[in-house]
């Protein structure tokens, strides 16, 4: 089993690398911080969507129980039929609330914050995941997570939110995160 800790030490040095990079481009300190915090964040989001990586359990499913979905809102409603419960709350609202912070990180990050574009890196994030445990899967030929339309359309759900409570922060705030 590869551990959920991969991800933090791969995070960490990829923060020091950025580190070393912006003190040597004489960055600014506010933009070497939220540059390593949105690091952090996506290590985060690495260690609860990628791992742990299960090489010698084989995940066997059941029935009519697949390891992918591509029918939009079916996990969502099979998931709610049962009503609200803590798989419901992991499932639907995890998946909302992991991608909140990347929806203000982005808007931090464009200069021309268009909703288009931020619709764009929301896709890219979510994709790029979904397709990863796909790949992962497939490589070690164990489905050990399901692969989801549902996350996808979660996350992006999540991202607008990020988006819309960047845009309620006062404008002090905006420009102290944006400024060069």
């Amino acid at each position: 089993m590869i551990t959920r800790e991969l991800a933090f030490f791969l995070g960490g040095i990829i923060i020091l690398i950025f580190i070393i990079i912006g003190l040597l481009l004489k960055m600014k300190a506010r933009k070497i911080i939220i540059g390593c915090a949105f690091i952090a964040y996506l290590s985060i989001v690495a260690s609860i969507t990628l791992f742990p990586i299960l090489l010698d359990e084989k995940v066997e499913y059941f029935g009519d129980i697949t390891w992918y979905n591509y029918i939009p809102f079916s996990t969502i409603y099979d998931t709610l039929r049962y009503g609200i419960n803590t798989t419901a709350i992991l499932q639907i609202f995890g998946n909302i609330c992991i991608s909140v912070p990347y929806g203000i990180f982005i808007m931090v990050f464009l200069k021309n914050k268009k909703w288009w574009k931020l619709l764009i890196f929301a896709l890219l994030l979510t994709v790029s995941i979904e397709f990863i445990q796909f790949l992962i899967g497939t490589i070690i030929d164990n489905m050990y997570r399901t692969v989801d339309i549902d996350d996808v359309i979660l996350n992006l759900l999540g991202t607008y939110i990020g988006y819309g409570i960047y845009k309620i922060l006062p404008k002090s705030i905006k420009n102290s995160l944006v400024k060069n």
